[in-house]
């Protein structure tokens, strides 16, 4: 028999989930069916499925001390009682990971599903910045805590190819933190650091004592409250209407406040990352409020990082929030899957148009039409080159290469109407006869025409195109990531927008374009053949 349980905790934290605001199903006659919410999780976290707590009792029988049967014969844990929740979490841990794990009172105890969603998160990550090409990839957790919960997971999730620095502030956190990875024999890929307790820096410091490292990635669960808010640990009640929470409050005051709360905290690590630079080659966090989340993406702009992709991580009654960027030119991190609308149905309705959504893609050649990746390269390379496209390379090459990316930027449009020009074009004819300079005339008229047409229809864009001057401390009117790779018998391109005012409609036109200019020139090819035939025939 299977249990309604809800395996994410604490529950101090902000509980407004965007995603089960579609958590609704219609059914046969207008009915709705609630969908569970574990449906939300990664699509590669374990417990998207419901464990089955009658055999994990059978497995850990100090289980029953915290457990009771209902009724209808049901199993419940009563998710108010700290000990219930510490005593599921070491068993999970024991029984899916083999890890041990023992914590101090009052410390944090960290839920499995929020914390795996993490890891398989940056497996996404690392699957753009080919990680699987390293022997091994070295990652930081700021703030380990007493558990060093994210070490210990990404170590055995990884099957040890990852090796992390854990550093962490409070010295008894740090204690404990030490004894649970020799409890599990993982000094060899853990290694725990005390920062500097009277120190103002996070990574800066740390990571001067190791000038030659350079590492894959960084990882956050900040505090998410603020320490100088009357409310302190306590999530705002806006509406009033917030119900009472329904798990145990775990953590102690340095683990859940700190001073300007949570976008203060990453707000530093923005600063400092913008002085270490590729020290670390993608920097992460995670963000408990949605407010917050929005302060820290403003913040970013602000900066003027925009290789930037975020997440949601959705769990039971919990919803948080994550972030990463990077200064590497040689990663695109909007190609990464799981972003806020990539990830499904993670934002309301009439909030999704924020996020940067997928990919678009197409078709553009057949096997048949272009013998290799290569000319296919070459030819959409010099399409974009000449409407004034920039192209820079990110990986592949015009030589040899089985996938081929590259990073475009626009100053204004430059792709609008290209159809209308290319026949406008083909209709002028030189003035040979007395007609001619009425034909002249006539083509004149014609572009004056198309010239007005694209005022009037789309003047925003025009008004756009005049105010997006080339300018090195702006934003280009357009940036975006291209693709191109074979799949079975055709040759695709993949368009993402990154950032700019054009938007992905932006990018959209340019596929467009390009699927377009591909298609005139097939039809002309086959056309100048079909005449070539004649002409023999």
């Amino acid at each position: 028999m299977r249990l309604k349980i809800s395996l994410c905790l604490p529950s101090v934290e902000d509980r407004v989930p965007p995603c089960h605001t579609r958590r609704r199903r219609v059914l046969p006659g207008g009915r709705f069916a609630k969908m569970a919410v574990h449906e939300f999780m990664h699509p590669r976290n374990r417990y998207r499925q419901r464990p089955d707590f009658q055999e994990l009792i059978k497995e850990f029988p100090e289980l029953n001390e915290v457990a009771s049967v209902d009724l209808s014969g049901k199993v419940k844990l009563d998710y108010k009682n700290k000990q219930a929740v510490e005593l599921l979490s070491k068993c999970l841990l024991a029984r899916d990971f083999r890890l041990k794990l023992e914590l101090p009172s009052g410390k944090l105890v960290p839920t499995l599903p929020l914390r795996l969603n993490y890891i398989h998160w940056l497996e996404d990550i690392g699957s753009v910045a080919r990680w699987s090409e390293r022997e091994v990839v070295r990652g930081i957790d700021i703030g380990c805590g007493a558990s060093c919960i994210y070490p210990l997971l990404a170590v055995v999730q990884s099957n040890k190819r990852w090796h992390m620095v854990a550093i962490e502030k409070a010295e008894d956190s740090l204690a404990s933190a030490r004894a649970n990875v020799i409890r599990n024999e993982l000094q060899q890929y853990i290694d725990v650091r005390a920062q500097n307790h009277d120190g103002n820096t996070i990574l800066l410091d740390v990571l001067q004592q190791m000038p030659d490292e350079r590492f894959e990635f960084c990882m956050c669960n900040p505090p998410f409250f603020d320490s100088t808010s009357p409310q302190k640990s306590k999530p705002k009640n806006r509406t009033g209407r917030r119900r009472e929470p329904s798990n145990a409050s775990t953590g102690s005051g340095e683990e859940l406040c700190t001073e300007g709360g949570e976008v203060q905290f990453i707000g530093q690590i923005i600063e400092e990352s913008l002085r270490l630079k590729d020290r670390v080659g993608v920097y992460t966090t995670m963000i408990g409020h949605k407010r917050s989340y929005e302060e820290v993406l403003h913040a970013l702009r602000t900066a003027g990082i925009h290789n930037v992709t975020t997440s949601c991580f959705c769990q039971g009654n919990t919803t948080r929030w994550a972030v990463a960027w990077s200064f590497d030119s040689t990663l695109v991190l909007p190609f990464v899957l799981g972003s806020l609308v990539a990830n499904g149905e993670s934002l309301p309705q009439g909030k999704r148009k924020k996020g940067l959504g997928k990919p678009i893609s197409c078709a553009i050649f057949t096997t048949n039409q272009m013998p290799s990746l290569q000319p296919v390269i070459k030819y959409i390379v010099n399409q974009l080159q000449a409407i004034s496209i920039d192209v820079r390379t990110v990986k592949g090459t015009f030589d040899s290469a089985n996938e081929y990316l590259c990073e475009l930027s626009a100053q204004h449009n430059t792709w609008s109407h290209q159809r209308r020009k290319r026949r406008a074009e083909r209709t002028h004819v030189e003035p040979q006869n007395g007609n001619g300079s009425e034909l002249q005339q006539k083509n004149t008229n014609s572009e004056k025409k198309l010239k007005l047409e694209n005022v009037v229809e789309h003047p925003e864009e025009n008004l756009a195109s005049e105010e997006a001057t080339p300018d090195a401390s702006s934003d280009p009117y357009l940036r975006a990531a291209l693709q191109i790779q074979w799949k079975e018998d055709s040759y695709y391109v993949a368009l993402q927008y990154i950032s700019g005012i054009a938007g992905r409609d932006g990018a959209n036109q340019i596929l467009q374009y390009l699927k377009n200019t591909t298609k005139s020139n097939t039809n002309e090819e086959s056309s100048s053949h079909a005449s070539d035939d004649t002409k023999c025939q």
